[in-house]
């Protein structure tokens, strides 16, 4: 158990930059982000951590396949997928699977949500223009530079993020949700290229007992959503810099891994993001 009780107030340093999930992080609870990300606390990653990343890494192989006129057939995106999930599992496990059954099924829900992207209406068709890309830019009303990592951009401009779900999304929900993410890609490309994504899209891969494959589009940020962002990723910037973290309650407790620390949380803590 770490010594809360034993932090002690600092000077007010600027983190070196912001990214949307360190902001998201940051906004959702400020004290899980200092045990996460400031202090690095390890923690255990959850099944439906683990199979997103091992998903996440076998559409960008299949992406970049695409991108860069290599093999991209389902057996090679199955292949990726299956190195992908063994490696993360040796790589950043341990991962809290209840029994050999549980990493089984979500082996296999992973394999079908894949070949269910691959057969749809949905997937990448020809060459795209970037595939997971980082970014890093200096954007104005922002005191450090924003960066970020864009999933693709397809050949007609249109930014794309995935995403793994267990329920079907409900669009407008889905949308603001991930308003902060999907705005900053807009501004990362927009400075990066000079030009505007003509849509912000989620793709959700939803592992369902019949997998399903879902669009979310919305269309670029206006001034006023924009702003929005902006101020959003200031606020999480200055209570970094302020050293405020604090516990943040709600449902997300239920499944924190930082409950037992957060416990010992003293009103007198404060620290700073690296």
């Amino acid at each position: 158990m770490i010594a809360l009780a034993n932090q002690t107030p600092v000077a007010r340093t600027l983190p070196r930059h912001i990214s949307p999930s360190a902001a998201k992080s940051y906004l959702s609870c400020s004290l899980k982000f200092y045990f996460e990300r400031v202090l690095q606390l390890p923690a255990p990653t959850t099944p439906a951590l683990h199979l997103g990343k091992a998903v996440h890494a076998a559409l960008q192989a299949f992406h970049l396949a695409r991108w860069r006129g290599g093999e991209d057939s389902p057996e090679s995106v199955a292949a990726a997928f299956h190195h992908s999930f063994n490696e993360l599992e040796r790589n950043e496990g341990p991962v809290k699977w209840k029994d050999d059954k549980d990493r089984t099924k979500s082996y296999e829900a992973g394999a079908r949500v894949l070949g269910a992207y691959l057969d749809s209406d949905e997937v990448l068709k020809g060459r795209p223009l970037a595939v997971e890309v980082p970014l890093t830019e200096e954007i104005e009303g922002l005191p450090v530079p924003l960066t970020g990592m864009v999933d693709l951009v397809t050949g007609d401009m249109v930014a794309v993020d995935f995403k793994s779900a267990a329920t079907t999304p409900n669009p407008r929900q889905a949308a603001f949700d991930h308003e902060l993410q999907l705005v900053v890609y807009q501004l990362l490309i927009e400075r990066a290229s000079g030009r505007t994504p003509k849509s912000l899209d989620l793709i959700f891969l939803v592992k369902t007992k019949e997998p399903k494959v879902i669009r979310v589009s919305s269309p670029p940020a206006d001034k006023a959503r924009v702003l929005r962002v902006i101020t959003l990723l200031r606020t999480a910037v200055e209570g970094m810099a302020d050293g405020r973290f604090h516990p943040q309650p709600g449902m997300h407790c239920s499944w924190c891994p930082y409950r037992n620390e957060c416990t010992k949380w003293p009103a007198s803590m404060t620290g700073n993001a690296a």
